[in-house]
C-alpha cells in the first residue's frame, strides 16, 4: 500500500487521494453551498481561506484513521467532493458538490472509500456514520453501503442555528466482507 503518507483509490469514474492546496477555492464553494453547509458539522459559513487552508493541512492522511481524502473526476482531476474517517468510533463522513449528485458518485466514493478502509486498518470492526434527518440523500447511500441505523440524537451544524435531528448508524466489517468485495 505504500507509505504512510499515501492514501489514494480509484474508481471507474473517480479518484480519491490527497486533498492540496490549490483545492482550496472548489472546496469552499462546495462545502459552504446552502444545500451542504447545514448538513455539516464543523465547517464555517463563511469559511475564511486561512481557517479552509489549516483544514486541508490537518487532512493528510498519517497512517491511521483522522483523515480526508478529496474525490475528484478521474478524467478531468476536478475536485467534487470530500470524504473521511476519523473519531472514536471511526466514523464516516463526507460531502459532494450538488452539481454531481443523484449520478451515483457518492455511492461509488464511499464504497470504493470504504473498501479500503477496511482493506488498510485490519483492526478496524465497525464504522459509525450519522446525517442530519433532513439529508435523505445520504440515508439512501449509508443503506446502499450496508450500514444499520442505531438512533437518533440532535446534531449540531456551524450553518444552523439550533441542534437538528439526526440519525445515527454503523457498520460492522463482516457484514460489509458478506455484500461487498474488500480489496
Amino acid at each position: 500500500m505504500g507509505a504512510a503518507s499515501e492514501f489514494r483509490v480509484e474508481t471507474p469514474r473517480l479518484a480519491l487521494g490527497p486533498l492540496k492546496a490549490e483545492d482550496g477555492p472548489a472546496l469552499g464553494r462546495i462545502a459552504t453551498d446552502p444545500r451542504v453547509a447545514p448538513m455539516m458539522g464543523t465547517i464555517p459559513v463563511p469559511w475564511p481561506d486561512a481557517a479552509r487552508a489549516l483544514w486541508i493541512a490537518r487532512s493528510r492522511f498519517r497512517g491511521d484513521v483522522g483523515f480526508r481524502l478529496g474525490i475528484a473526476g478521474r478524467h478531468d482531476g476536478r475536485v467534487i467532493g470530500v470524504c473521511g474517517l476519523g473519531g472514536a468510533p471511526a466514523a464516516l463522513a463526507y460531502f459532494l458538490d450538488p452539481d454531481e449528485w443523484g449520478k451515483g458518485y457518492a455511492t461509488e466514493a464511499m464504497h470504493a472509500f470504504v473498501s479500503a478502509c477496511f482493506a488498510r486498518f485490519r483492526w478496524l470492526d465497525v464504522i459509525a456514520a450519522d446525517h442530519f434527518a433532513d439529508n435523505p440523500g445520504s440515508a439512501r447511500v449509508l443503506a446502499k453501503l450496508g450500514f444499520e441505523p442505531t438512533g437518533r440524537g440532535m446534531g449540531r451544524s456551524l450553518a444552523r442555528l439550533e441542534p437538528a435531528p439526526n440519525i445515527h448508524y454503523r457498520l460492522f466489517r463482516v457484514a460489509f466482507e458478506a455484500s461487498h468485495e474488500i480489496p
